[in-house]
Formats: C-alpha cells, sequence, structure tokens
C-alpha cells in the first residue's frame, strides 16, 4: 500500500477562546499562547498528519507579522484590489466591514504599512521567540503519539508577497524595493532552516497578483515580472536545503468569484523554477480543480513533489474522504504515488479575524484529508 503523506497550508482558525479575548481587546499572555497551541499542536497529531505547524497562532497574518519584523515600512499604502471584484462593484459592495491584506470593496480602502526608509531585519528575537515554542510544544506532545512520525514546518512570505501587499515609497524602482526586501527575508529565512524545520514559503505573488497588483499588465508583462520575483526568492534561499523547503502558489483565499484568475498552466514554468522541492497549488476549489490535467501535458521537475489542494478552504462543505482519494488517485497517476502530498488549497485563516471556515469545520476537513490519503493508498497496493 502507497503511504500518502499528508499536511496543510500554514493557518489554523484560533481558538474560540484566543478570538474572545482579541475582540474585546484583552490581554493574551505568554501562558494562553502556549496553551492555544499545545491543543492546535495535540489536534494535528491526533489526526495523523505528517507535517504540521503551529498554525500561525501568533500572527495577525500571514504577511504582516514578517514586516513587523523589518525596519523601514513607516509609511501608509493601500492594499491591492482583486480585478474579480472591482469589476463587481454590487457583488464587492457586501465586503464594507472586512478586513485584511486585500481591499475586496473599492469604496472601503483597506490601509497597509508602505516601505518608506531602507530595510533592516530587526526580528530576529521575536522569530526565535515563535519558533522556539512550536519545537518546546511539539517536544512535549510528540511523546505521547509513539508511532505519529510528523515533521514542523514552519511559513514565511516571498519576497514578491511582501512588495505585492506593502507599497514602495522609498526606492528608486520596483526591482530595487524587490531585490532590497530579498536581502533581509534572507536573514529570516537562514534563522527558519537553523532549526531544522522544513520552510514554506508563501508565494501569491505568483498567481494572485496578476489579478492584483498587476492588474494593469498583460501577461507577458507579469510573467516577466513573476521571473524577476521567482529570481529575487532563489536569491534569498540560496543557503536553505531546497529538499527542507516548499512553495505554497495560490490565488487568493478570499471569498470573491476569482473569474479573473490567471491559468495554472501559464505560470507552469515560473513556479517550477522556484528552488524548492515542495510545491503546493490550489487544485481543488471550483476555480482550479480542473487543472490537474496540465500535468498531462507539463512534466513535473524531476527534482519537485507535488503538494496538491484535495481540500478547498473557502467552503464549508466537507469533502468526501472517497472525493479526496480520487482526487490523490488523479495525481498520483500521473506523478506517482510517492510524488504526491495531500495538502489543502490555502490556509483556513489567513488573517487571525477572518477565518473562511470555522474551526469546528476545519478539523472535520483535516480529518477527511488524513482518511482520503489512506483510501488512496489502498489504490496502489
Amino acid at each position: 500500500m502507497a503511504d500518502f503523506k499528508t499536511t496543510h497550508v500554514g493557518s489554523l482558525p484560533r481558538p474560540q477562546e484566543m478570538m474572545g479575548k482579541s475582540l474585546h481587546k484583552q490581554e493574551i499572555t505568554r501562558d494562553d499562547l502556549k496553551r492555544y497551541l499545545a491543543d492546535i499542536l495535540d489536534k494535528q497529531l491526533s489526526l495523523g498528519l505528517t507535517y504540521i505547524n503551529n498554525g500561525e497562532l501568533p500572527r495577525p497574518d500571514y504577511v504582516n507579522s514578517t514586516v513587523s519584523r523589518i525596519s523601514g515600512f513607516g509609511g501608509t499604502g493601500i492594499a491591492p484590489i482583486p480585478r474579480d471584484l472591482e469589476e463587481l462593484p454590487d457583488f464587492s459592495r457586501r465586503f464594507s466591514g472586512r478586513n485584511g491584506l486585500i481591499t475586496l470593496n473599492p469604496k472601503a480602502p483597506i490601509k497597509l504599512p508602505a516601505c518608506s526608509a531602507p530595510l533592516s531585519y530587526i526580528g530576529e528575537a521575536s522569530l526565535r521567540e515563535e519558533l522556539e515554542m512550536m519545537a518546546g510544544v511539539f517536544r512535549e506532545l510528540e511523546q505521547r503519539y509513539p508511532d505519529v512520525h510528523t515533521g514542523l514546518f514552519f511559513t514565511s512570505p516571498s519576497p514578491g508577497t511582501v512588495a505585492l501587499f506593502m507599497e514602495n515609497q522609498y526606492f528608486p524602482n520596483y526591482e530595487a524595493y524587490l531585490e532590497n526586501i530579498a536581502a533581509v527575508l534572507k536573514k529570516e529565512y537562514d534563522i527558519i532552516a537553523s532549526y531544522g524545520f522544513q520552510l514554506q514559503i508563501d508565494c501569491p505573488d505568483l498567481a494572485m497578483g496578476r489579478h492584483t497588483r498587476f492588474s494593469r499588465q498583460t501577461d507577458t508583462e507579469f510573467l516577466a515580472i513573476t521571473d524577476t520575483h521567482v529570481h529575487a526568492l532563489n536569491q534569498a534561499l540560496t543557503s536553505v536545503d531546497a529538499d527542507k523547503c516548499r512553495a505554497h502558489i495560490c490565488w487568493g483565499n478570499y471569498a470573491g468569484t476569482h473569474h479573473c484568475d490567471m491559468d495554472f498552466k501559464k505560470i507552469f514554468h515560473q513556479v517550477m523554477n522556484v528552488n524548492a522541492r515542495f510545491i503546493s497549488i490550489e487544485a481543488s476549489n471550483h476555480r482550479h480543480a480542473h487543472e490537474w490535467t496540465v500535468f498531462e501535458e507539463f512534466r513535473l521537475p524531476e527534482d519537485k513533489v507535488l503538494m496538491p489542494g484535495v481540500i478547498d478552504t473557502s467552503s464549508t462543505i466537507v469533502e468526501h474522504p472517497d472525493l479526496v482519494a480520487q482526487r490523490l488517485t488523479a495525481f498520483a497517476n500521473l506523478l506517482g504515488p510517492d510524488r504526491v502530498i495531500g495538502s489543502t488549497d490555502c490556509g483556513f485563516a489567513t488573517t487571525a479575524s477572518a477565518a473562511n471556515v470555522p474551526g469546528e469545520v476545519a478539523w472535520l476537513k483535516l480529518a477527511s484529508l488524513v482518511e482520503g490519503a489512506r483510501r488512496a493508498g489502498r489504490r496502489f497496493d
């Protein structure tokens, strides 16, 4: 029987108590956070997921936490607007109260930090605190699961993703801005890698960037931009072992129509040029579920392992394990079962205050992922 490994993309819904304290602006102590983290890690271990993390619990979102560890972002900019919502003003009006990393309603723009000075990495202490808390709690818990072979991963945004959300108001041009972000983020990547965890780089810039910050460019112009982004990312990854690195590519986990999403086929070669062995893609939502057939036309490079999303993180419907098995089997028939790891399309809560899927539903979905992987494995006896 094949042994399909499983994982998820990173963010998990925060515990209700934690959400309540945040909502009422009550202090969340270190002991509180450690308790919440123990619960999140224990749930993942009990399900039998192969690669797990801290659910990004200590963070407001997956970008701002990293930016807070970098000096130079003292300005204010406007979060990019997805083109699908820009084209649908009646639909976009329902998002007037939504906070996050993108502006969902053009008439209610979201403000984000902007680069207004030279960049410098100043957050080593806070990064190490998050890493060490995750590692410490994991070591305490794993003794309860002697038969579970689980590894840890830790997420950080790509240079292009930081540039996608945070406007440049200082450097003479975009290329210089990107190069400086990459130089700073190299320090973060190196610290994460030094702990022996898998490093996950979040790269919505390579997909979502097309219909947000670069929606006015042509496809050809955008592909040239992605080449620049991949080059900057690979420069930042020069000291990281590609076998311990995973890249997550997505079109955004927001509640839009996504009819402006760029086809995966068009960015395939740019994505595969990222210096990471493991490639995570959306492959189960209504817009991208058909794109497994891209691998009938394009060959996955021999040094890559695919982590297709077989769980939709934008829907509360819990996938049947047989559907998960069916999706995994489709990829495994093309690539081989040893080159496929079952994952989710995206994070369940890309911002702490905006979980797309409630926690109790997210855990049901992850349980279905693990069971579906088992069933898929039996098909390769």
